[in-house]
């Protein structure tokens, strides 16, 4: 399993201060584009082939996809290096790895294998290297002079990628030539990739740079319209459109992406990030049980232990199940994640990013306060790659970062930082402010201890962070029962939180409370209930489709006097909980008020 990338940390941070909004609209130097509703609840996903094919390592029917990559080598590297760029393609690095270092065994000569291998320490979209490797893989090309032209470009492309230390840096020299390359061969689908890949890389996710985006989703829609067997083409049309103005045009690339690639568990995740962009949560939750499954088998298969399971994807289906008005399987989910994280003897950081994403998740839906020190317990204790006192390194690999180490965010510590903020949430809703005031000095106090990790942080990482913690201290000195001018403080903090969040990617808990549901909610207690309105409104207009937005829409609605405004919402929500579970607080309430029988 990845660690978790810095891209996604603000999403955690500060629970119920609030999740990333993503519904900033493009500069004002691209056309906008058309205004298109997002798919009901209702829309129902082709059936996937069965998970059970998934091939063994060294052979052709690992359902992977397809591609046509010629190289110059023997053909058994030829068939290992066409192996080892499918499962590339679907960012599955261990398994890439393998097939490229069994194509330098059968063909040592085989210099574009060394390439491939090299490209598995760099994780463009995860913001993860290691640079180390990544040479050391790179130095075993041999032979040059009896390449192609193109092999040849592509061992520069590489070698351009990996010359700088710093990784902005070294993305932004790759794109440059890519993208050169990419005119040099103008009808070659794999170079084109290589090209949007790196166009993603760079510009992925900013809404400064949405153009960049569009043209990375342009160049793989047109490799998939001439391959659609290709994963590599399906999966970087759905990164370039993971926003909400976009995703639409990405829906039939991930139901597409699913069926290239069954054996692939990051492919079978992969479409949930449109499904969620366009509030599709029942099609969320197959598509992440299935990428469970893909993982466990193929970890399984290797001897692994389950800290290498996708426990991304089982987060998001933890997600799911909460969105649906299902606590219930959410709660088994956890326990059972829980008490493997207990008894496991490898435990690292990794593991533990993905698990409290679900306990977020499920208290902030859930309103169990009360069970959070007990869930949270498991990523409070020292992990065993960190010293027996909780202050030794603290990593998901091997290295820290600098020359020649790994470049990944501290799973243990993005874990402990959103358990401390979470155990603030409770000591605010308990008026307890003292210990609210203590649980934010701890969250800047495991900040101060990423700081070696501080150059991966987007610009204004800190600038959000202290926002994020002024909220959680001006809520903590408001009190149960805060008079106007605490109130103000509050609303103004949000407020600011708010315009800083402005056009972030979905990342973390995807259940989680945005910032503007804690201000529809702060404004609702302030007896302002058309403001509120407006504030979760604009939420959904964002990310649709989420339960507690849409609950707390109706309410703000009815108590403004808009009825019809209430009525649509309480029956958005009612059926997007037509399957919750029968004692599910609330329903009861949402069920009359879509029928309008509500008091």
């Amino acid at each position: 399993m990845r660690c978790r990338s810095v891209a996604a940390l603000p999403a955690l941070l500060f629970s119920l201060a609030g999740a990333v909004g993503c519904g900033a609209p493009p500069p004002a130097t691209a056309p906008a584009p058309p205004i298109v509703a997002a798919p009901p609840v209702t829309t129902a996903a082709a059936p996937l082939p069965p998970t059970t094919n998934l091939g063994s390592p060294g052979t052709d029917d690992a359902s992977l996809g397809q591609l046509d990559f010629p190289i110059t080598g023997s053909p058994e590297c030829q068939r290992r290096f066409r192996e080892g760029m499918l499962a590339l393609h679907s960012f599955l690095y261990d398994q890439a790895h393998e097939s490229f270092t069994a194509a330098l065994a059968a063909d040592p000569r085989c210099a574009l294998a060394a390439w491939g291998d090299a490209m598995t320490y760099d994780h463009p979209i995860w913001h993860e290297r290691d640079l180390t490797k990544a040479r050391a893989a790179l130095a075993r090309a041999t032979g040059e002079q009896e390449l192609t032209a193109k092999e040849r470009g592509y061992l520069a492309t590489a070698r351009t990628l990996f010359a700088s230390e710093n990784l902005k840096d070294a993305h932004a020299a790759w794109l440059a030539a890519a993208a050169a390359m990419h005119r040099d061969y103008p009808a070659d689908d794999e170079v084109a990739l290589q090209h949007a890949l790196a166009l993603i890389a760079v510009y992925g996710y900013d809404p400064a740079h949405v153009r960049e985006q569009m043209e990375a989703g342009a160049i793989a829609l047109g490799v998939l319209q001439r391959r659609p067997d290709h994963p590599g083409a399906a999966h970087y049309v759905i990164h370039a459109f993971d926003n909400r103005e976009h995703a639409i045009l990405a829906l039939p690339a991930a139901r597409t992406y699913a069926r290239i690639a069954p054996a692939a568990s990051h492919a079978l995740h992969m479409p949930s990030h449109i499904f969620v962009q366009l509030g599709m949560w029942r099609d969320v939750v197959p598509s992440n049980e299935r990428a469970f499954a893909a993982s466990v088998a193929w970890e399984k298969a290797h001897g692994h232990t389950a800290s290498k399971y996708d426990w991304h994807s089982y987060s998001w289906l933890v997600a799911a199940h909460l969105e649906l008005g299902q606590p219930a399987a959410a709660r088994k989910l956890i326990d059972e994640a829980a008490a493997l994280l207990v008894a496991m003897k490898d435990d690292t950081g990794g593991f533990r990013a993905g698990y409290v994403d679900m306990v977020v998740d499920y208290v902030t839906q859930t309103g169990r306060w009360g069970d959070v020190e007990a869930l949270v317990a498991p990523v409070m204790a020292p992990a065993l790659d960190e010293g027996t006192e909780g202050t030794g390194p603290i990593a998901c690999a091997a290295h820290a970062p600098g020359a020649g180490g790994e470049v990944r965010l501290p799973g243990a510590l993005v874990a402990r930082l959103v358990a401390n903020a979470l155990r603030a949430e409770v000591a605010i809703r308990a008026g307890d402010e003292a210990t609210a005031v203590k649980r934010v000095a701890d969250t800047k106090a495991v900040r101060g201890q990423m700081a070696p990790w501080s150059k991966m942080f987007p610009p204004d990482f800190t600038a959000r962070m202290d926002a994020k913690a002024e909220v959680l201290l001006a809520r903590a000195h408001a009190g149960a029962k805060p008079g106007a001018a605490a109130q103000k403080k509050v609303i103004d903090a949000l407020e600011k939180l708010a315009q800083l969040e402005v056009g972030k990617a979905i990342a973390g808990p995807v259940a989680e409370r945005t910032t503007r549901e804690v201000l529809g909610a702060t404004l609702m207690t302030a007896g302002k209930p058309k403001e509120a309105l407006s504030q979760l409104e604009k939420d959904l207009e964002a990310r649709p489709n989420r339960a507690l937005a849409l609950l707390g829409a109706a309410r703000a609605a009815k108590a403004a006097g808009e009825a019809e405004k209430a009525r649509g919402h309480y029956a958005a929500l009612a059926e997007l909980w037509s399957g919750a579970d029968a004692d599910l607080p609330g329903l009861a309430e949402v069920r009359a008020g879509a029928a309008g029988t509500a008091p």
